[in-house]
């Protein structure tokens, strides 16, 4: 019958792989093992292709993240990221200049993370237990303080003033 062909389908994704900087490469690392158990035990086939852009790159190139890369990311189902961020790197031009990048040219305007306590792990919170602690935090990933609007007026004086505008699109809140 017609569901015996559908229940053996192939399902394959494409994940592109960006371990990045400091912890962020053994993080992707050990992640990939859940993902590859995960997709064994459900007949899930993932192909990945790892990407170095990060703090490393710049020192060496001075190149965050390309337009090429921009397209080439768009061939993917996922990218999955380490972290971002290098010692030897200015603040903000790793996370304007890959992150906020990737996110408005590709428009990933949410960001997932799930919350999960696992059996036997302990947390600071009393009294937990696994039942309790099993959720996932939605939030804006190209809205609020990512449109980056905003800026400082009489700069330098004792009346410096910063501000800083939280902006939202239907699509972001919606």
């Amino acid at each position: 019958t017609w569901d015996f062909f559908v229940s053996r389908r192939i399902i394959m994704y494409k994940i592109a792989l960006m371990g990045g900087d400091g912890t962020g490469p053994e993080v992707l690392t050990e992640g990939k093992k859940v993902l590859d158990a995960a997709c064994a035990k459900h007949g899930v086939k993932i192909e990945y292709e790892n990407f170095d852009f990060g703090g490393e790159r710049y020192l060496k190139t001075g190149e965050t993240l390309p337009e090429s890369a921009i397209e080439e990311f768009k061939k993917f189902n996922a990218i999955y990221l380490g972290a971002i961020g290098h010692p030897d790197v200015k603040p903000g031009i790793l996370e304007v200049g890959i992150l906020l990048k990737a996110r408005f040219a590709l428009d990933q305007y949410i960001n997932l993370r799930p919350v999960k306590l696992f059996p036997n792990v302990e947390t600071p919170l009393k009294d937990k237990k696994p039942e309790d602690i099993d959720f996932v935090v939605v939030r804006e990933n190209t809205g609020g303080i990512y449109t980056g609007h905003g800026g400082v007026t009489k700069k330098g004086t004792a009346g410096e003033i910063a501000s800083q505008e939280m902006i939202y699109d239907r699509a972001t809140v919606d």
